[in-house]
């Protein structure tokens, strides 16, 4: 699009549904793990917090680069 605007909708068949399948996993799973995080008990659950944040963002720049 040269206008430099974004569609407002996009037809099923051009969208990549590997990619799509594979963010629904991640998102799901992250509020999973954030859940099971949140359960833990105080300084357990702070280092599981840390370290999974730090993973998380290794993740997502992958993905993006």
């Amino acid at each position: 699009m040269s206008d430099g605007f974004e569609p407002t909708s996009v037809r099923l068949r051009d969208v990549p549904i590997g990619r799509e399948v594979t963010n629904g996993v991640l998102s799901l799973g992250f509020y999973v793990v954030c859940g099971v995080i949140g359960l833990l008990p105080g300084s357990l659950r702070n280092r599981a917090a840390d370290a999974f944040v730090t993973w998380s963002e290794s993740v997502d720049e992958q993905r993006h680069s």
